[in-house]
């Protein structure tokens, strides 16, 4: 079964599959409010529609469902005073969502396999790294709020 999660970030709606009830509530947030969100959905979506097999890079093609999976960590971030990310395809079909602050990175990586990671940067070196089940939004948060050294 196919779910439209509506944006304000254009007109258009994006098709994933049905998410659980608390995922999809968290989805209907308006991206027009949370610019780095706004952001994040559009670089995910040109990726997407624009990656290619490259010689010398690899296949940098995004199946749709790795896409979902990042467009569902996304709606389910609960901090919203954030930068904005860099979205970037990786060789073999994965994806990896980055905010950097100051010395401390958060990237998400998602893999065609279907597992999602995440990876706390600080000063160049990996200081907690490890699966994500992106089932709560605290546990997604969570690295965002460590990089933001918030107390929530």
């Amino acid at each position: 079964m196919m779910a439209t999660i509506a944006t304000a970030f254009s007109t258009e709606q994006i098709n994933v599959a049905q998410p659980p009830v608390q995922i999809a509530q968290l989805a209907s947030v308006r991206a027009s409010d949370i610019p780095w969100l706004y952001s994040a959905l559009t670089q995910v979506r040109e990726i997407e529609e624009s990656s290619a097999n490259i010689p010398g890079l690899g296949d940098l093609r995004i199946a749709e469902a790795t896409a979902t999976r990042a467009r569902m960590l996304l709606a389910l971030i609960d901090v919203r005073e954030l930068p904005t990310p860099l979205v970037s395809p990786v060789s073999g079909g994965g994806m990896s969502i980055q905010w950097a602050m100051g010395a401390k990175e958060v990237k998400y990586a998602f893999y065609p396999d279907g597992a999602t990671m995440f990876f706390q940067v600080e000063d160049d070196e990996i200081t907690d790294d490890g699966p994500l089940q992106m089932t709560e939004p605290d546990e997604v948060s969570e690295p965002l709020k460590w990089m933001l050294d918030a107390r929530f």
